[in-house]
């Protein structure tokens, strides 16, 4: 049986948790554990939190600021990299998990409560494992997971970062039997939907449930076929310990064109993922979702000036990774190759601006550090 470790950054006290120990309890799940990255806003009062939740019988592994400095003093480079007050810190969670001996690591958000009527393990559990489910191709070669599930008030909403060029298109979709191994399953989300602030600042909505067509014909997961591409994020993600070369989240913040970037870390990050998974013949999987967002107070105005470099940016970097071919054979390589393509085709291209070029080079030079890390860990 795969050990599982729950990731999860946090600046608050992390009461969800306590949903995930009563949904472990309740679903027989025993080989659980968490690893909880703190940061320098993180309240100290967690640790005796974190105590007395312990007793109930999982293992909670809290690293605050001090631990992860020793830690870190085997990896200076990452040190440099990684800055405090982000979510980027969760990459030392993905560390620290492999380290720990997980087979599944599962990411979560400090604001995703378990949903009690869904064994969010067994959920999960089809990660790392050869199955058997029904893929999903799409005739622009980009699927939604939005569309998967029941919104209200009802309307077509796209998940945060999903290429804006892909959108509208009148895409169709079809569906086969396949069967492979699953690296990544996105168990997706009630409540507060992981959009974009456009779509939030239009008109707030909430995903009530899975569309109760794909929940009686496909078995409540959806595989995406070999030529079929979507982001995915890193709230209810898990994916297989082998896919840590391409788990990195890159670094946000840095100014491009004069606009600052932010919340693209982990759908670029599931760009870069698919294109080696679907290169070495595994799959990635959405289910049904398994969690509640109950969204933490978010400023929309101000997440919208981040997204648009993102937003613009993203249109260009997909169609750079519809260039790139890749020969390796293994997910560390891959990662490898993958990033030096990306330097090479972002720098003969026209197509980006000089700012935008300076910004990919000091991205893939981050990913090219936790290259390096991973390397020393496996």
């Amino acid at each position: 049986m795969n050990k599982i470790t729950i990731v999860t950054t946090t600046i608050r006290v992390p009461v969800v948790l306590e949903s995930y120990i009563e949904n472990f309890q309740k679903y027989e799940h025993n080989d659980v554990d968490f690893v909880i990255i703190g940061d320098l806003k993180t309240p100290s009062k967690i640790t005796e939190y974190l105590r007395k939740i312990s007793k109930i019988g999982y293992q909670i592994d809290y690293w605050d600021v001090n631990r992860q400095k020793k830690w870190l003093e085997q990896f200076p480079d990452l040190e440099n990299l990684i800055p405090y007050n982000c979510v980027q810190r969760r990459n030392l969670g993905y560390l620290i998990a492999y380290q720990n001996d997980a087979d599944v690591i599962v990411t979560i958000d400090d604001d995703n409560f378990a949903v009690p009527e869904e064994d969010f393990i067994k959920g999960h559990g089809i990660v790392g494992k050869t199955s058997s489910f029904l893929a999903v191709k799409s005739s622009t070669n980009w699927f939604n997971p939005c569309d998967l599930l029941e919104i209200r008030p009802s309307r077509r909403i796209y998940h945060r970062g999903f290429p804006y060029l892909k959108r509208w298109q009148n895409e169709k979709y079809s569906y086969e039997e396949r069967k492979g191994r699953v690296v990544v399953n996105a168990g997706l989300w009630l409540g507060n939907p992981d959009v974009d602030a456009v779509t939030h600042l239009e008109e707030p909505v909430e995903v009530v449930g899975w569309k109760e067509d794909f929940n009686q014909q496909y078995q409540q997961r959806v595989a995406l076929a070999n030529s079929t591409y979507s982001p995915f994020n890193t709230q209810n993600m898990a994916f297989f310990k082998e896919l840590l070369p391409c788990a990195y989240l890159p670094v946000m913040g840095d100014s491009i064109d004069g606009m600052k970037i932010d919340r693209y870390d982990d759908i670029w990050s599931s760009y870069f993922a698919e294109k080696i998974i679907k290169h070495l013949g595994d799959f990635v999987t959405f289910g049904q979702p398994l969690v509640r967002q109950d969204r933490n107070p978010h400023d929309y105005l101000r997440d919208l000036t981040g997204e648009l470099p993102g937003m613009i940016l993203t249109d260009k970097l997909i169609r750079t990774l519809e260039r790139i071919e890749l020969s390796e054979n293994s997910y560390f390589d891959c990662y490898h190759e993958l990033i030096e393509k990306l330097r090479e085709e972002i720098c003969k291209s026209a197509t980006y601006t000089y700012s935008e070029k300076a910004y990919f080079l000091k991205l893939t030079d981050g990913m090219s550090v936790w290259q390096n890390v991973v390397e020393q860990i496996l």
